[in-house]
């Protein structure tokens, strides 16, 4: 059975300086180590999907936070060095990556021994899409270094999550 990574947000919106959620220095960081990431042997035997944050104008679900990655704006694109590298862009407007996408029947379609999650907002994107692979009976992994959030108290808050309570694999 083949791996499946999940890559999410490395769009333009974290990892372009003019996106509305940019990390600064974690954005750039992340960014080179995934370029890496993505020219391993891991990576060649697995199959990528990028889960791309996006939001119709006037989503309120998101009302603590400053709209962000909406439809037709910069920060929806993905950047050049990663579109290679994805078999399917998978968009998704709620935290979890399997909420009103095609995500859950590719797996069923690739019955895959493991899934690593990849990418940004350890404490949302990558803690809710994690637990819903582990409601799944899928086998989860992070590799740490490839994941990050707006500070290092979320980062360490999901990393701890993930760990103790949803029994996924942190790798560094």
């Amino acid at each position: 059975m083949p791996s499946v990574i999940l890559a999410c947000g490395l769009q333009k919106a974290f990892l372009d300086p003019k996106g509305s959620k940019y990390l600064g220095e974690r954005s750039e960081t992340l960014k080179v180590r995934l370029k890496s990431f993505f020219n391993t042997p891991l990576c060649s035997n697995s199959i990528i999907y990028l889960i791309r944050e996006i939001h119709e104008q006037g989503d309120d679900f998101y009302q603590a936070q400053k709209a962000h990655s909406l439809v037709g704006s910069l920060d929806i694109e993905i950047p050049e060095i990663f579109k290679p590298h994805f078999k399917l862009i998978i968009n998704s407007s709620r935290y979890s990556s399997f909420h009103q996408t095609p995500l859950e029947s590719e797996l069923h379609k690739i019955k895959p021994d493991k899934v690593t999650l990849v990418g940004f907002e350890t404490h949302t994107s990558i803690l809710f899409t994690a637990e819903e692979l582990r409601n799944r009976g899928y086998n989860v992994s992070i590799f740490e270094p490839l994941v990050t959030s707006e500070d290092d108290y979320l980062h360490a808050a999901g990393i701890t999550l993930l760990r103790n309570f949803l029994g996924v694999t942190i790798e560094d």
